[in-house]
């Protein structure tokens, strides 16, 4: 037997643990709290959203703004969600119709007869600035599941863009202005950089200061990790894993959910049990299949950020400003300090108490090989 396990979204039996955040997630959408799902990336903020979004049973539609590319196409994108949902509620009626009439300022609405009843689409309008487009959309979709008594979720990913491509353009504002008034769907937001998610829903400058109930997203740990595994070891070999190539699982991946499902790929595509060499050399090949790449996404560093880089990669993990340190290096105090600050904002390092880590695993490997 052979199993796959998922690159990208975890569903059903290869979904781990999350419990705490699943029963949070489900509590804040049928309360219609609205969540921010703070994480570094690839570490399955999607696959949490889609479980409990699918245990709560509501139409929802998740949109993607990473390629957006201006305020309007931010607008139309978040729309076209926004019409997914509508399109999984019921026929629209004259009621309905008649109880959006009063939104209707900036959006173009269509009307179409299936064999479901009525559709109604709405459209952006070029004329009219974003926000009024995105705010006019929300209060329609609220008004439609209100008729229809129907909550419903829609998650917002890669939400950061808006501060990267649109800043101050009034998005953030028009969000707020129907998010902390709106009684029948909840907003999930999420994103692959945390320190922009942060400073717009933390920063008490920002609209949507306190918006959210944010879930912050760990590595999950090696007591609910190992007997997960082991239910598909025993579905393969018929045996468990020994401890020791357990163990050799944990360390090579440092239980980074998208790497560990990455090598478990391997593991389980072996005829036989698994020891702990050999697991170090899948994850090796693993390092020197995805080398380049890894690299590539260095290639834009500074000198001082790769030597910081290096000497965390190489168990240099704390005193990174210390006098020792940037004699060492040859790096001036102020150098050191930005850069650190630099690679935690990028994601390329984590601060856990006073010690700093790679966020990338495999990216650790690849440099200690270097």
């Amino acid at each position: 037997m052979s199993l796959t396990f998922p690159l990208g979204l975890a569903k059903d039996d290869y979904f781990c643990n999350r419990v705490t955040e699943t029963k949070q997630l489900i509590a804040n959408i049928q309360s219609h709290t609205h969540t921010v799902l703070i994480s570094p990336r690839r570490y399955g903020k999607t696959s949490l959203a889609y479980r409990a979004i699918s245990q709560c049973g509501l139409p929802f539609v998740k949109v993607d703004l990473y390629m957006t590319t201006d305020h309007n196409d931010i607008a139309r994108t978040i729309i076209k969600g926004i019409n997914g949902i509508i399109e999984q509620v019921t026929g629209v009626t004259e009621k309905i119709l008649a109880n959006i009439k009063g939104y209707l300022k900036t959006i173009k609405p269509t009307l179409a007869v299936g064999s479901d009843g009525i559709k109604l689409k709405l459209e952006a309008s070029d004329t009219k600035h974003a926000p009024d487009n995105i705010c006019e959309a929300l209060l329609i979709l609220n008004a439609i599941l209100e008729k229809k008594n129907q909550k419903a979720a829609l998650l917002i990913d890669e939400f950061q863009e808006i501060e990267s491509i649109a800043p101050d353009q009034g998005i953030e504002g028009a969000i707020r202005h129907v998010a902390q008034e709106t009684s029948h769907f909840a907003l999930i937001f999420s994103g692959s950089k945390r320190h922009l998610l942060k400073s717009m829903f933390n920063d008490r400058n920002k609209p949507l200061y306190r918006l959210c109930e944010e879930i912050a997203l760990e590595r999950i740990s090696a007591d609910d990790y190992k007997p997960f595994i082991n239910t598909f070891a025993k579905a393969t070999w018929h045996k468990i894993l020994p401890i020791d190539t357990l163990n050799e699982l944990m360390i090579c991946t440092e239980r980074h959910p998208y790497y560990l499902n990455a090598l478990l790929r391997s593991v389980f595509a072996q005829s036989h049990l698994p020891t702990a060499n050999h697991v170090q050399q899948l994850w090796l090949n693993l390092a020197e299949k995805k080398r380049n790449d890894l690299l590539a996404e260095t290639s834009t560093l500074t000198t001082t950020h790769r030597k910081l880089l290096l000497a965390i990669a190489n168990g240099q993990n704390t005193a990174l400003t210390s006098k020792a340190f940037l004699s060492e290096m040859k790096l001036a105090g102020s150098s050191a300090a930005r850069g650190l600050q630099d690679l935690l904002d990028e994601d390329f390092i984590e601060k856990l108490g006073d010690h700093y880590r790679l966020v990338d695993p495999l990216l650790k490997t690849v440099l200690v090989e270097k």
